[in-house]
């Protein structure tokens, strides 16, 4: 069996990002050999039923979560969204997951937003979260080289998620900023003891429907297809033979790592139980004849 568990993957549902249909997605996790993997679109939970009965019917534990767009603290509406996401560890996560997504709607600027405000202020037990991609708080900070701001959001998401909470190594040879990143993350993990796990980020199923993407984001985007940068390879779904792969075309300096990553993925994985109740009818009961008699009395009204 695959150890990796891919905690961060994007379906149809990330509307003109992704090329995931969630068929595709379960029968390559079960080619794989692997034994669960996420759903993480962007502020949306559309896929999530399609999503529980695919993996149920082919024995494939399904994760429910989230990826989404938030602003930091103080921040107003000229400032460019950071990516966080968000994994369901049970019942009560699955309901606060899907309240973010509710308010982060309600809070919309060209995107759905969810506020670090709003993300501390409300519910938010039973949830497993990583520092998600490139363009997540943690990760600007690396680039800025302020590694005191980067800790600080990193202690952060830490203690408001009791300890749920790892940082997340990508790898992409083609893409020299996030090897930057990589090094970034590893120097946080070690100064204050919080996990590495890693995931491709994924938008799309085999390295060669990366052009299918591209096609997608030119839609997107209004622009002619050679408008449009070439997706990244390593993008795709992925196993543990192709995340290590990438990791030394990356020249990732601690290899020794990767595999703590990839075992980081399978641990987080068995603590993700959320899921999701089967269709049931809701009858009210009425203890009292008198108000089954009142209510007869209104529907010949």
């Amino acid at each position: 069996m695959d150890p990796f568990v891919n905690l961060h993957v994007h379906s149809l549902h990330s509307i003109q990002d992704s090329v995931i249909k969630i068929e595709d997605l379960v029968d390559k996790v079960l080619e794989y050999g692997q034994s669960s993997v996420a759903i993480t679109d962007h502020s949306s939970c559309a896929a999530w039923i399609k999503f529980n009965q695919c993996a149920k019917d082919k024995n494939i534990h399904p994760i429910f979560g989230n990826e989404f767009y938030c602003w930091q603290f103080g921040e107003s509406k000229n400032s460019d969204r950071d990516h966080l996401v968000l994994l369901a560890m049970n019942q009560e996560g699955m309901v606060n997951i899907r309240r973010f997504q509710r308010l982060a709607v309600n809070d919309f600027y060209y995107k759905p937003i969810l506020r670090y405000e709003v993300l501390e202020n409300n519910p938010h037990d039973g949830i497993y979260a990583t520092s998600a991609c490139f363009s997540s708080t943690i990760s600007k900070y690396i680039l800025l080289n302020s590694f005191d701001r980067a800790a600080s959001y990193c202690e952060f998401f830490y203690n408001l998620f009791d300890g749920n909470f790892a940082l997340e190594l990508q790898f992409h040879p083609d893409f020299h900023m996030q090897s930057i990143v990589n090094v970034g993350l590893v120097k946080l993990s070690e100064e204050l003891s919080i996990p590495l796990t890693v995931s491709s980020d994924a938008h799309f199923i085999d390295e060669t429907d990366r052009d299918l993407r591209r096609i997608v984001k030119a839609i997107s985007y209004n622009k002619e297809y050679s408008e449009i940068d070439e997706s990244l390879k390593s993008n795709c779904l992925g196993n543990s033979e192709l995340i290590t792969k990438f990791a030394m075309e990356s020249d990732f300096p601690y290899m020794d790592l990767v595999p703590k990553a990839i075992n980081q993925t399978q641990k987080i994985a068995k603590q993700c139980k959320g899921y999701i109740e089967e269709p049931k009818r809701h009858i009210p009961i009425f203890d009292k004849h008198e108000e089954l008699d009142k209510l007869f009395e209104l529907q010949e009204w």
